[in-house]
C-alpha cells in the first residue's frame, strides 16, 4: 500500500513538471511572434536614405566664390604748368612816400580829433585855462596813495590839448624836488606828455613832506612867452606842523601867490588829511579863489 503510494505520488510530480514546461514554450512562442510582428510592422523613425538620394546629392555642383571686383583707376590728369608772365606785364609798384608820415606811437597815443577846448581837470575839478601846474606830493606817507595819484595825474595831462602849457612838481625827502619841462610851463605836445608819463611811472614816495619849497617853485613858472600859471592843484596827504607853524605856512604860500602869480588860482586836495591838515587845506584855497577837494 505504502508503495502504490509513493509511485503514485512520482507520477504526479512529473505529469506537474511536463505540463508547467509545455505551458511556458508555448508562451515563449506566442511572445517571440507577437513582437516580430510589431518590429515589422511599425515603421521607422528615420527615413532610409536610397542610392537615388546619394546620386543627387553627388551630382550637385559645388558653389564657386564670387570674383573679387577691383576698382579701376584713372590715369593722373597732366596739370599744365602755369606760364612766368612776361617782363611786360609785370606792373612796378608806385613808391611808398614816407615824407612827413606820421609817427605810429604819436598816432596811437593821440586823440582822433583834437578839440581846442582849454578845459583841465583833476580828481573831479574842471577848470577852463591855458596854463596849468601840478604840485604833487611824493613823499613816504604817499606810498599808499600813488597808484590812484599816478591814474588820475596821467588822464589829466594826455587830455590837454596842443595849445595848452602845463608842469608837474614832484616834492619829496628833504627839498627835493623832479619837474618836467626843465622847470617850465611847456606845450602839451606829445612828446611833452610821453616825457611826462615816462616821470610819473618812475617816480617813488620817500623820504618826509615839504611843500613849501614845491609850491614856491610852481608859482614862478613861466611858459615860452612869460605867462604865469593860471591854476594850480596841490595835492598832498598832510603836513607835519605844529599849530603855530601851520598858520604861518598858510600866509607864507599867500605872500608868495601874490607876489608871483597874482592871477593863480589854488586848488587843494587833501588825502586822507588830519582835522588841522584839513583846515589848512582849505584856508590856502580860500585864499587863492580856489576849492578844497578832500579824497577819503
Amino acid at each position: 500500500m505504502t508503495r502504490e503510494r509513493q509511485t503514485g505520488g512520482q507520477v504526479r510530480y512529473w505529469a506537474l513538471i511536463l505540463s508547467v514546461a509545455a505551458h511556458s514554450a508555448t508562451l515563449a512562442v506566442f511572445t517571440g511572434v507577437k513582437l516580430s510582428n510589431r518590429i515589422f510592422s511599425e515603421p521607422s523613425e528615420r527615413p532610409a536614405v536610397t542610392l537615388q538620394m546619394i546620386e543627387q546629392i553627388v551630382s550637385v555642383p559645388t558653389a564657386k566664390p564670387m570674383p573679387r571686383i577691383e576698382p579701376i583707376q584713372s590715369p593722373p590728369i597732366p596739370v599744365k604748368a602755369e606760364q612766368p608772365p612776361l617782363i611786360a606785364d609785370l606792373e612796378t609798384p608806385e613808391p611808398v612816400q614816407t615824407e612827413n608820415a606820421p609817427d605810429p606811437i604819436e598816432s596811437d597815443m593821440s586823440p582822433p580829433v583834437e578839440t581846442m577846448v582849454n578845459e583841465v581837470e583833476f580828481f573831479g575839478r574842471k577848470s577852463m585855462v591855458q596854463r596849468v601846474c601840478y604840485v604833487v606830493d611824493c613823499s613816504g606817507s604817499m606810498y599808499g596813495s600813488m597808484y590812484l595819484v599816478r591814474d588820475q595825474l596821467k588822464q589829466s595831462i594826455l587830455n590837454l590839448n596842443s595849445q595848452q602849457a602845463f608842469c608837474v612838481v614832484f616834492f619829496m625827502e628833504g627839498r627835493k624836488i623832479l619837474t618836467t619841462g626843465n622847470g617850465t610851463l611847456q606845450p602839451a605836445t606829445f612828446k611833452a606828455k610821453s616825457k611826462a608819463v615816462h616821470l610819473i611811472e618812475s617816480v617813488r614816495p620817500a623820504g618826509s613832506t615839504d611843500a613849501e619849497h614845491a609850491l614856491q617853485q610852481a608859482m614862478k613858472l613861466k611858459d615860452d612867452a612869460g605867462g604865469r600859471p593860471e591854476v594850480i592843484y596841490f595835492l598832498t596827504d598832510g603836513f607835519d606842523l605844529d599849530p603855530d607853524r601851520s598858520t604861518q605856512f598858510v600866509k607864507q604860500i599867500e605872500r608868495l601867490r601874490r607876489s608871483s602869480a597874482p592871477g593863480a588860482v589854488l586848488h587843494t586836495i587833501g588825502f586822507w588829511p588830519q582835522p588841522q591838515d584839513r583846515q589848512m587845506l582849505r584856508s590856502l584855497a580860500q585864499n587863492a579863489g580856489g576849492e578844497f577837494i578832500e579824497i577819503n
